[in-house]
């Protein structure tokens, strides 16, 4: 079931993007036989709105990212073509409320019960942040299999001591967090669920571990900063499985 949904994902990606390249590639040979063409249509919002439709066909619309994309791409196109309406000052009180409004809709029960239903387990842990704060700080040792981590405008910091870690979900919406894996333990492939809009999520990891990274976005990086350890070497029956997306956010991977 999975793999059909990967595929048909695969497939609606490949062909949205092929589309688009079909359409920029007419609109510039129009442009270089003497055809009018709009200025906007070469516009960085336009460019925004364009790789936002092509996330959205290649992960079947069941992220944010698509939409984040081609909200703020529309908003500044609409102020190239009604620039007396001044809505530059509008854009971050606009972007908070969307954020807030993402959050209250995003754990509705048919979120959470897709992931629970995948790891075929109803054990939580639930770390929220939010609010307009600089950090909030829990470095308990955290024993529990599953990880949800939610971070709205705050810092969250979590260490995990689990010797079963079975997976979760942390999302970063202007805020960041920082989860230390380096005293648990894994078997097989293990599925932790990333998303971070303007956010950063670093991850500590043991260096024996695997790390399989498929985070998808735009504007956003996943850097491995782990350092070579000689002693260390990759265990291919540990695996940690690193999906989601990152919209002008940025995922770091350490170890000790």
């Amino acid at each position: 079931m999975e793999s059909n949904k990967n595929y048909r994902s695969s497939e609606g990606g490949r062909i949205a993007g092929g589309l688009i390249l079909v359409a920029v590639g007419a609109v510039l040979l129009l442009r270089n036989i003497g055809t009018v063409i709009p200025g906007w249509l070469f516009s960085w919002p336009m460019i925004l709105i364009l790789v936002g439709i092509y996330s959205g066909f290649k992960h079947n619309f069941r992220n944010n990212s698509w939409l984040i994309l081609i909200g703020v791409g529309g908003f500044f196109l609409v102020n190239e073509f009604i620039p007396n309406l001044g809505l530059e000052p509008l854009f971050w009180p606009l972007v908070i409320i969307g954020a807030g409004v993402i959050f209250i809709v995003r754990p509705g029960k048919n979120n959470w019960l897709d992931f629970k239903k995948d790891i075929n387990q109803s054990q939580w842990k639930n770390v929220s942040g939010s609010g307009f704060q600089t950090l909030a700080t829990d470095m308990l040792a955290d024993s529990t299999d599953y990880l949800l981590v939610r971070s709205v405008f705050s810092g969250i910091v979590k260490k995990v001591v689990s010797k079963n870690f079975q997976g979760g979900r942390i999302s970063c919406v202007f805020g960041g967090a920082e989860i230390d894996f380096s005293q648990a333990d894994i078997n097989g492939q293990i599925i932790l669920k990333l998303e971070a809009v303007f956010g950063g999520i670093k991850l500590v990891v043991p260096p024996h571990w695997a790390i399989q990274n498929e985070i998808d976005g735009v504007f956003h990086g996943v850097d491995d900063k782990r350092r070579f350890n000689p002693d260390a070497t990759i265990n291919p029956g540990k695996v940690l499985i690193l999906k989601g997306s990152a919209v002008f956010g940025g995922i770091e991977i350490k170890s000790y």
